[in-house]
């Protein structure tokens, strides 16, 4: 039951992190009209979505990650 709680809770995660970043990416245009603090902290939003999205990126939690209803695939994003 954990496993698969973990499986579901890793695929969610990965997803919408992986959308987050793309959205995200797609707005990059419009930051420059933001104070210079207000970018500096969507800097550090991108660095943490990406770090996120690196630490995803393990053999053992990608193993978990498949095991879920929810998962898609790497190749199937847009990202």
């Amino acid at each position: 039951m954990l496993n698969s709680l973990l499986a579901e809770a890793l695929a969610v995660a990965a997803d919408n992190l992986n959308m987050t970043a793309s959205v995200l990416e797609c707005t990059r245009d419009a930051a420059v009209d933001l104070s210079p603090e207000a970018q500096q902290r969507l800097n550090l939003i991108h660095m943490g979505l990406a770090m996120a999205l690196q630490a995803m990126n393990h053999d053992e939690l990608c193993q978990i990650m498949e095991q879920s209803d929810s998962y898609i695939p790497a190749w199937l994003t847009l990202s």
